[in-house]
């Protein structure tokens, strides 16, 4: 791996070993394997952005929650 690997963060680091291995293990890419883990966890956290943003308004918070309280009354 490169030098500048402490400067990858470790979920990039864990995907790019996972593509690395089912690639055989090559000698050399290891910064296309980077590059690549790095765009698939953007892509997952932008879903995970858009899934976060459609499955809860922040107009209608839950019940039970440290805002409302049990109940939702107060």
């Amino acid at each position: 791996m490169a030098n500048d690997e402490a400067q990858v963060p470790e979920r990039v680091r864990a995907v790019a070993q996972t593509l690395w291995e089912e690639a055989g293990r090559p000698e050399q890419g290891w910064r296309g394997f980077i590059q690549q883990a790095r765009s698939e966890v953007r892509e997952d956290e932008r879903l995970y952005d858009k899934t976060l943003a459609d499955s809860y308004p922040a107009s209608d918070p839950p019940a039970n929650s440290g805002i409302t309280g049990p109940g939702g009354d107060k």
